[in-house]
């Protein structure tokens, strides 16, 4: 066995995260837009059957949204299978995604209607992915069958509430990235306290597991599970971030007996699953890294 030199994998491995970090940039510039989570600070902790929200999409726009959120996860997979076909594969789904967004916004102009948001930004970040993707080369290693398992468990908990919001949703309306809302806008980035709402609802998530899932696969043993413990550690943060201040702020041991169900709805489990599976990847996954080629 013959070791590629440090040089090569750095760079190889440095594609590979710019691939998925570029393919996430839609949903990151989500994050800085207009959406539910803006106009309603509670929405990660309401029940759709019992509370309508007065936000809408469009099932164009809704599917959009999420063919953007799903690909830094299946670029992230199919980087860590590492087989003859990632490239291929991988390029497919970019600019099978990026088609769909240039499509969405050709029917928006040829309907007369304004354009709420320039194609522009997914089109250099889409650009930028698939133009990494094809310098990338797969790596001879075994395929990592139990490290997808365990991210695509923990990028299927983080998006619950992505998944979750068709059902909370009621309309039909055009808006930016899927979504339009009616009402005095506010940015939740100006209230510390409800950070992790916008994250979790925009998707920001999963765009973090899938980013760690593809450098954790490179590290060593003690920086792997430095990251991945501090992942863990902001999902669970994240996870809380609703509970623990109702709890404070109840004045007596009687009120919090008494509201002790309704706090508990307060709690995203899904986090904490996510947070969960992290751990677990951590611990129970050993990576094969692409240290090593047959002479």
């Amino acid at each position: 066995m013959e070791r590629v030199p440090d040089t090569l994998v750095s760079r190889a491995e440095a594609l590979r995260f710019g691939t998925v970090l570029a393919a996430s940039g839609p949903v990151v510039l989500r994050a800085f837009a207009l959406g539910p989570a803006d106009m309603d600070g509670t929405i990660c902790w309401r029940l759709p059957a019992t509370v309508p929200l007065y936000l809408s999409r469009t099932t164009t726009w809704g599917l959009l949204s999420l063919a953007e959120l799903l690909l830094p996860a299946i670029l992230a997979g199919l980087l860590l299978l590492s087989s003859r076909w990632t490239v291929p594969l991988g390029a497919v789904a970019v600019l099978a995604v990026l088609a769909f967004r240039l499509l969405v916004t050709l029917r928006v102009v040829f309907a007369g209607r304004l354009l709420e948001q320039s194609p522009w930004p997914s089109i250099v970040c889409y650009g930028a992915a698939f133009l990494m993707l094809l310098a990338v080369t797969p790596s001879p290693r075994p395929r990592a069958g139990k490290e997808v398992v365990f991210w695509t468990a923990t990028a299927g908990a983080a998006a619950w509430m992505a998944a979750r919001l068709p059902v909370l949703l009621r309309g039909e309306a055009n808006g930016l990235f899927g979504w339009v809302a009616y009402g005095e806008p506010r940015s939740l980035w100006n209230f510390p306290v409800l950070w992790s709402c916008k994250a979790d609802v925009d998707g920001l998530l999963v765009v973090l597991v899938a980013l760690v899932a593809t450098a954790s696969s490179v590290l060593a043993d003690r920086a792997r599970h430095r990251l991945l413990l501090a992942t863990a550690t902001l999902l669970v943060i994240a996870a809380l971030e609703g509970y623990v201040p109702a709890v404070i702020l109840m004045d007596t041991e009687k009120l919090r007996q008494e509201f002790q169900f309704e706090t508990t709805m307060l709690i995203r489990w899904h986090l904490l699953i996510a947070a969960a599976l992290v751990v677990a990847a951590a611990f129970a996954v050993r990576p094969v890294r692409p240290d090593a080629v047959p002479s």
